[in-house]
């Protein structure tokens, strides 16, 4: 029997953090050998624990425990284990090796009535396909194949043929939906990213609303001239009207950040590419995101129409693509409810906050009651090398979740 402990959960860590480590942080892009390294390593500590594992059409890796009543709903927790191009480790893992830990503890103490899954969820991400969450969309019975079918990666390979090298069926993708009345309550691990409780000395953050992003692919096309022998009365540089609708985004989001709006310029491909030449074109990926929509919705309609102007003032042509628009989240409050009982019956300090970062959740709540808790992470930075969480405040999340998934399946 695997001892899961502090030591434990710091022994894994040291194992997923050997996997896509750069010289400067990390690199676990969905569905590359490093993220399906990290998934095997997952699948047989599951195994190990007594679990069955199986993997469905999407990549999403679920391991189960039968509770006592075969038909009884499932309660579940995990999150994701890919990473943004150099990003930290502890952003999605810490919901997972927290998962393995808090159920191997439950497991210990022999059968619940309920069966108990761990998810682990394919393509969390954006980074790869310019859209995020495939395994949890998938889940909810939300996928939009259609669309997906024809969307390329940032290696001009599809959706189906990044699948296919994986061994996966894209078109299966409808067959990974879960019906919701055999799902009872689900569970998400996470660090903050953010200030808050690191600032406020807090174990424990409640999540009651998720915000969520509408995204942008904005596509410019100018005229790529000789840098040296056109003049600038004469040029339509695609880089100059990206560069305003750059500045639009920062200025039309924080013209709303008193509604809690923020907006991201956060990918940029430069064509031809080469010092000498006039960019003729411009792809551009916007991240707009609020835990209210109609208020995202209208910075995102400001941002179209600044790009249309500077389009116009430059002389190019600005295409733009809504190429996501999720909703924002309220999490169930029954469970809020039922983790405030377990922070208190442990005696951690806790607070109730919105999850400013996108998460599997949001869609999950769609289908059954869910829950994301906090933890703090250092300086509340993530998606970077610094990002960090300590074991201790690991820990208190796990204690905390063990306590309430323990006492929802029995």
């Amino acid at each position: 029997m695997i001892n899961l402990d502090k030591a434990w959960v710091e022994m894994m860590y040291g194992k997923i953090g050997k996997i896509g480590k750069l010289e400067v942080g990390y690199n676990r892009l969905a569905y590359s050998d490093a993220d399906w390294q990290a998934k095997t390593l997952l699948i047989e500590t599951m195994k190990d624990m007594g679990m069955t594992v199986r993997v469905d059409a999407v990549g999403n890796i679920i391991g189960r425990l039968e509770g006592t009543e075969a038909h009884a709903p499932v309660v579940a927790a995990g999150s994701h284990i890919d990473t943004v191009p150099d990003g930290g480790n502890y952003d999605g893992s810490v919901g997972v090796i927290g998962a393995l830990c808090a159920v191997q503890r439950i497991k210990e103490k022999g059968k619940t009535k309920n069966p108990i899954e761990i998810w682990i969820f394919a393509g969390h991400e954006s980074s790869r396909f310019g859209f995020a969450h495939l395994g949890s969309r998938s889940i909810c019975g939300i996928a939009d194949p259609v669309k997906w079918r024809n969307m390329k990666d940032v290696f001009g390979k599809t959706v189906p043929e990044v699948l296919a090298s994986r061994n996966l069926d894209f078109e299966k993708i409808a067959e990974v939906k879960r019906d919701s009345a055999e799902l009872k309550a689900f569970f998400e691990l996470h660090i903050e990213q953010g200030p808050i409780l690191e600032d406020g000395n807090l174990a424990i953050g409640i999540v009651t609303d998720i915000a969520a992003p509408i995204r942008l692919a904005i596509k410019i096309n100018g005229d790529a001239a000789h840098s040296g022998t056109t003049p600038m009365s004469r040029r339509h540089d695609s880089l100059v009207t990206a560069s305003q609708i750059v500045l639009a985004v920062r200025n039309h989001a924080k013209d709303f950040a008193d509604k809690g709006i923020v907006g991201t310029v956060g990918m940029m491909q430069v064509k031809p590419g080469a010092m000498n030449i006039v960019p003729g074109y411009v792809e551009m990926w916007v991240d707009v995101r609020g835990i209210d929509f109609k208020e995202v919705s209208a910075v995102v309609e400001k941002i179209q129409q600044s790009a249309h102007e500077a389009a116009k003032e430059e002389g190019t042509k600005v295409d733009i693509d809504i190429i996501s628009s999720a909703k924002p989240v309220h999490l169930d409050d029954q469970l809020m409810e039922q983790v405030k009982v377990s922070c208190e019956k442990i005696g951690v300090a806790y607070t109730y906050m919105i999850g400013g970062g996108g998460h599997d959740s949001q869609n999950i709540a769609q289908i059954m009651p869910t829950s994301v808790m906090h933890i703090p992470c250092r300086n509340g930075v993530s998606h970077t090398p610094e990002e960090f969480a300590k074991i201790e405040d690991i820990m208190a999340g796990v204690d905390v979740l063990t306590d309430v998934m323990e006492r929802l399946a029995k």
